[in-house]
Parts: structure tokens; C-alpha cells; sequence
């Protein structure tokens, strides 16, 4: 095997559900953001826009949505497939629909630290949220973070993916190896894409153990 690359979504793939689906219900001040997310599921809004007006629309301070960040919990097996990772000097990514200053804080929370994370932007104005989205590219429209982009650099490694959401499905088929559940399972069901089903990252942590796929010296 090349030396591999881990990749992976963050909501309901690190963590133990969509955080910022819960995060855009539980600071959102109406229902709104449940007709934007129809919306999109129809087909009627790209996924940055349904993500930049529900964002948009959160009434939430930096102080608090932080300290509710500081409780999130992540797959303990997270942490232990960055160790054995680290012990190889196998590279670890993070790349996401989600925003970059969230995904940093919950994994700050859960001492996991050095995994670069490859998201969208957010600021924050008198007690709103300001999103952006850098990465975006029109040639990849499930996304609102190309995530293809970031595994580009990566062309001559072994790619090992998990996911679990439609956003997920062009890193999928871009990668070599990928744990796929939910949404994701079944885009890749209907194209006749193999992959490893998975529930908690415990299965990727058995998988990495296994010799095949361990980086030669």
C-alpha cells in the first residue's frame, strides 16, 4: 500500500450526530431554517445558500456558543486513530461542511490537537454569526467546502475517507478507501461504489491495524 491519508467529515462522523444542524435548531430564533433545509433537499437551494441563510439567521455570542462547544463530546475512536496515525507520521484531515472556528473549539475541548481542518469561515458581529465559504466551487455544487480540493494534494497516497452525508459523496469517489454510513452509504449503494460501513470510527481504527494498511518504512 502507498502511505495513506485520512480524511474525514466532521458532523456524524467525528462527532456522535449533525452538531451544526443541532447547533442551527437549538440558536435559531423561528422554523425558518427548516424551510431552507427542504429547500435544498428538493433541489431548489445550493447547499452554501441554505447553509449561509441558516447561519445567518443563528442569534447566538461567540461566548456562548463556545462554552456550549466545550461540552461536545467526539467518537473516542478519533483519538486513538490520530495516535496511531501520528506514530507512523501518517497525515490526518479534517474537511467539512461545517465551520472552521467550531470544528477547532470541539476538538480543542476534546484534546485533540494538530489535525488541520479544512472548512468553512465564520465571524462573528454583535452577537451574529457571519459565515463564508472560501472553498467553495461551482463544479462541485453538493458541497458548500469543496472538499475534493483538499484531498488533491494528495494524489500519489493511498486515500482513506469517512463520511457520512450527500456533501461527502465527490471526496468519496475520489478516495481509495472509504467508510461511508447514512446518506452517504446510499449515493454509493445506487452507483455501485464499494465501501466499509461504519456506525462509531471504531471499524477505520480495526482497519488501520490490520498490516495492509500500515505504511512501509
Amino acid at each position: 500500500m502507498r502511505k495513506p491519508v485520512l480524511c474525514f467529515d466532521f458532523d456524524n462522523t467525528i462527532t456522535r450526530g449533525d452538531l451544526l444542524d443541532l447547533l442551527i435548531e437549538k440558536y435559531s430564533p423561528d422554523d425558518r431554517w427548516r424551510a431552507w433545509e427542504a429547500a435544498w433537499s428538493r433541489g431548489e437551494l445550493s447547499t452554501r445558500d441554505c447553509l449561509r441563510m441558516q447561519v445567518e439567521s443563528m442569534q447566538v455570542s461567540r461566548e456562548e456558543l463556545f462554552a456550549h462547544l466545550d461540552t461536545v463530546r467526539i467518537d473516542p475512536a478519533f483519538a486513538r486513530i490520530v495516535d496511531w496515525a501520528s506514530s507512523l507520521s501518517v497525515d490526518v484531515i479534517i474537511v467539512s461542511d461545517s465551520f472552521q472556528p467550531i470544528i477547532e473549539r470541539v476538538l480543542r475541548a476534546n484534546a485533540i490537537e494538530g489535525v488541520p481542518v479544512h472548512a468553512n469561515s465564520l465571524a462573528f458581529s454583535a452577537g451574529r454569526l457571519v459565515p463564508a465559504f472560501p472553498f467553495s466551487d461551482p463544479a462541485f455544487p453538493r458541497s458548500a467546502n469543496s472538499k475534493v480540493r483538499h484531498l488533491a494534494p494528495y494524489r500519489e497516497h493511498t486515500k482513506i475517507f469517512a463520511g457520512d452525508g450527500r456533501s461527502d459523496l465527490d471526496a468519496a469517489l475520489a478516495s481509495d478507501v472509504v467508510f461511508a454510513k447514512d446518506a452517504l452509504a446510499k449515493e454509493l449503494e445506487a452507483r455501485a461504489v464499494a465501501f466499509r460501513r461504519f456506525d462509531t470510527l471504531d471499524p477505520m481504527l480495526a482497519y488501520l491495524g490490520d498490516s495492509g494498511a500500515t505504511p512501509q518504512p
